[in-house]
């Protein structure tokens, strides 16, 4: 019993002088004690929809919401009676311009618009809850990863 108690203090203070011993370094380097930079502001793809050729934003994951490939400053907030999103992207066609439709899952099966046609689902009417703005923004580690094209 002495033995072992001897055995499990003196690996117990090796431990602790072990560790005392070693400085941890932050993945993004320095001292982990020290504050974090505010990183510098990123500017969106795109300051105006439809401006330029705009690129779909490579997903991370295959059911991951498409990302805004422009600024939404000017459309928020969105609320039940002003939704600008709804004015773009209610069909894949606006002027002439193609753009991406709201998917068939964001329309009601049982509500319809006076024309007749599917009403936008109360549930999915908060498009800035799902669908974000997307920098070009640099990792803040090196990483090997590759998202999916969908």
């Amino acid at each position: 019993m002495k033995k072992t108690a001897v055995v499990f203090v003196t690996a117990l203070l090796g431990t602790i002088v072990g560790c005392a011993s070693t400085t941890t370094v932050a993945m993004r380097g320095g001292d982990v004690t020290s504050a974090d930079k505010a990183p510098e502001l990123k500017e969106y793809g795109q300051k105006t929809p439809g401006i330029g050729k705009q690129k779909l934003i490579t997903r991370t994951f295959l059911t991951q919401p498409p990302l805004v490939p422009h600024s939404i400053e000017k459309y928020v907030p969105i609320t039940f009676d002003d939704n600008a999103c709804l004015e773009c992207h209610i069909s894949d066609d606006l002027n002439g311009k193609k753009m991406p439709k709201m998917g068939v899952s964001h329309f009601s099966n049982t509500k319809q618009e006076k024309d007749g046609s599917p009403a936008v689902e109360m549930s999915r009417y908060q498009c800035d809850s799902c669908h974000v703005p997307q920098a070009d923004a640099k990792p803040l580690v090196e990483n090997q990863f590759v998202g999916v094209t969908k």
